[in-house]
This record gives C-alpha cells, structure tokens and sequence, in this order.
C-alpha cells in the first residue's frame, strides 16, 4: 500500500505542506491578512512622549515627512542604529522632517528610557509603546524596524535590521524625500561679494 508522500511527486508535496501549514498559526508560513507596506496608508496613531505630551502621527505630517524608528533598550541593533538615526534629523529637521522613535520596552524597563536618551545626548522625539499596540497596527513583530511615511501618508520606504549598509540607504531614501535646501538670497550674496572686496 502506497503512503500519500510516496504518491505524490516531490513539488506536489510541497506545495501540499505549504497549503496546510498556511492555516496552521504559528508556523513559519502563517502570515497577517495585510502588512504595513510600501505605497500603503500609513495607519494614524497618537502615543505620548518622554514629556507625558500626545504626539500624533497625521498631525506631524503636516510639517513634512516623518521617520518612524521602532527601538527597544534590550535590542543591540536597535542601538547601534540611533546614533545614525539622530544624524538623520539633525541634518535634515530645519527641512521639515521629523523623527519618532517609538520605544517598546516593557512597563518595567519604560523608567530607565529617558535616562539613557539624555546620556546620549538624543534630539528626536522618543515616543512611548510599552504595550507594543502600534507593532500590531503595523502588523510586524520583529525590530530594529523603521518606516518612512511621505506627505501624503504613505509608507514611502522600511526596512528591517541595521547596518552602515542600511543607514546609508535609509539616508538616500529621506534625502529623495526632502525639498532642496533654499538657496542663499541675491541680497545675501552681493553682501558677501562686497565683503570680500573691501
């Protein structure tokens, strides 16, 4: 008597297991029904900062393009992103671009966030998720996690992990984003020009 893995050919097989275990949650092929991806709406949320301040997603928008940088002290790569991450707004902020980070350690480690934030020196806005609620918004589960939303609130770039090789795209995916620097007035460069021949 033939076993069904004897009487199906090899691709049929396969594909058998990957119909199955599709269904089955928590298998490696379990997927959400719809992911936060590029070209999509950016889903709106309101969290609070370091401050106790609301910070509202849509709201920020309106200044021009945001970052959203999902981070978590327990994470190393998460770290080593930040500083490059903090390099980005400080280059880019007087353009109209904001940076959210959005921390998701748990309520037991949230007390130890500012401390550390301060220590380094951090400018962005350091957003609060202890809950993690806006990782299943976006529907992803693993960090260091980024996105990129545009005007026009949608995901624009994101990307997964860190390294220099992803800072530096990150960093080429903001700058397409951002109005070119206003150039210097023609009153501002005849005063240099007579400055400079005096």
């Amino acid at each position: 008597m033939h076993t069904l893995k004897q009487k199906l050919s090899r691709p049929a097989l396969a594909l058998l297991i990957i119909a199955v275990t599709a269904f089955v949650p928590g298998t490696a092929f379990a997927q959400p029904k719809v992911a936060a991806e590029i070209g999509r709406d950016a889903p709106d949320f309101t969290l609070v900062n370091l401050a106790g301040e609301e910070v509202n997603l849509y709201e920020e928008l309106e200044s021009g393009p945001v970052l959203l940088d999902f981070w978590a002290l327990w994470c190393k790569p998460c770290l080593r992103a930040l500083p490059g991450t903090n390099k980005l707004y400080a280059e880019f902020k007087d353009r109209g671009f904001t940076v959210l980070t959005i921390n998701t350690d748990s309520p037991r480690s949230t007390a130890k966030v500012k401390p550390y934030v301060k220590s380094k020196g951090y400018d962005f806005e350091v957003l609060m998720d202890p809950n993690r609620s806006l990782q299943r918004l976006y529907r992803f589960s693993q960090i260091p996690k980024v996105y990129l939303i545009d005007q026009d609130r949608k995901i624009a770039y994101a990307q997964l992990g860190y390294s220099t090789e992803l800072e530096k795209r990150l960093h080429g995916e903001v700058a397409k984003l951002m109005p070119a620097a206003a150039p210097e007035s023609e009153e501002a460069m005849d005063a240099d020009h007579e400055e400079g021949t005096n």
